[in-house]
């Protein structure tokens, strides 16, 4: 039987995340490290310390002899735009950080000539492939706690492990920046409850601390606060809680299971706890164990089925858009003290302003 051949990926970028992929993507059964796009001159002995791939530092000429089958853009936001255009029109499908801080027109010539070209631009979206919020998906969709109504996500992070060594300057430059660390979980729950209604959201920025909140309501009558800490004193980590009409799933690292379920009480629950004012109001308790695989497997998984067996994303390019409309109203909100509502939300002259 002959072996399956390996898919061609190549990187463009110059952060850690380009490294940490490049790595990942070498050591990959299924995929061949088809080189890296530096746009930096002297950066060839940088790369080699980590990867044993060719350094280029044209995307044109590495897409001309290295012929990709995907190109991983790991780039700040504001320079995604011209080498999607270049990658499209070489046929070749694209991973893309986010947001892309792509304007309405652009969206529409990037759409426009990806189908031209037959390639798909794939959004990155670890979030969907991280054990808890996998869980949290599936539960959801089974109807295990009902109708969601409440959703709390709290994130926590340092400084340096947002922005790096450079802090922005000003508080009014942090606000967007800040907005944008919920981005994987606003996409999340826009893949779980569709379309956001209106966000209204608050930002104080005290020296090196940092605190967000955001209030998201979903067409399907869903709310969901979001509240972000940046400062605080150790790694970062995350957790949710959502509660429907029939009970509650939620998810914290102090949790050794990546989910907990609380729901009404049935006679085959295998934990039952009991409200000693009200002996009759039970409920059942469990705990759904993490998954093996880790997010960014299950997300590469995903990105190998679409060059391979021409299926689509999980999360659309147009569904990513609509997830960086609403961090942009967030920052809107935040900066002028009222709730936007996201119909009358619109892009003017490339930036996102209250119509």
């Amino acid at each position: 039987m002959q072996a399956k051949q390996q898919v061609k990926i190549a990187v463009m970028g110059y952060n850690a995340g380009s490294v940490k992929y490049a790595k990942y993507y070498a050591e990959h059964p299924a995929i061949q490290l088809a080189g890296i796009c530096d746009l930096r001159d002297d950066e060839a002995e940088e790369w080699s310390e980590h990867v044993q791939a060719t350094v280029f530092h044209n995307l044109p000429k590495l897409l001309a002899e290295q012929k990709p089958d995907i190109l991983h853009l790991a780039l700040p936001v504001m320079e995604h735009l011209p080498d999607l255009y270049i990658a499209a029109e070489a046929g070749v499908h694209m991973m893309c950080e986010k947001p892309m801080g792509l304007s309405a027109t652009d969206l529409k010539q990037l759409a426009a000539i990806c189908r031209q070209h037959s390639v798909q631009i794939i959004p990155s979206h670890e979030a969907l492939f991280r054990p808890e919020y996998s869980d949290l998906a599936r539960q959801v969709r089974a109807g295990v706690i009902g109708s969601p109504g409440v959703v709390h996500v709290r994130r926590m992070m340092t400084g340096e492990e947002a922005y790096g060594s450079r802090l922005p300057s000003s508080s009014a430059h942090r606000i967007e920046p800040i907005m944008t660390l919920f981005i994987e979980e606003i996409e999340f729950m826009s893949y779980l409850l569709g379309e956001v209604e209106s966000v209204f959201a608050q930002h104080i920025c005290k020296e090196r601390t940092e605190y967000a909140l955001l209030t998201l309501k979903y067409e399907c009558g869903t709310i969901v606060n979001m509240e972000g800490i940046l400062g605080y004193p150790s790694p970062a980590t995350s957790e949710f809680e959502m509660a429907g009409n029939q009970g509650i799933v939620r998810s914290s690292p102090k949790m050794s299971a990546s989910v907990e379920i609380r729901r009404g009480g049935s006679p085959s629950a295998k934990y039952v706890i009991t409200d000693s004012a009200h002996p009759k109001h039970r409920s059942e308790f469990r705990l759904v164990s993490p998954a093996f695989e880790d997010a960014i497997d299950g997300y590469i998984r995903s990105v190998l089925n679409i060059a391979t067996y021409k299926t689509e994303p999980i999360i659309s390019l147009e569904a990513s858009w609509k997830t960086a409309v609403v961090i942009q109203a967030a920052a809107y909100s935040a900066s002028n003290g009222q709730a936007v509502t996201m119909r009358s939300f619109r892009l003017t002259d490339g930036w996102w302003r209250d119509a």
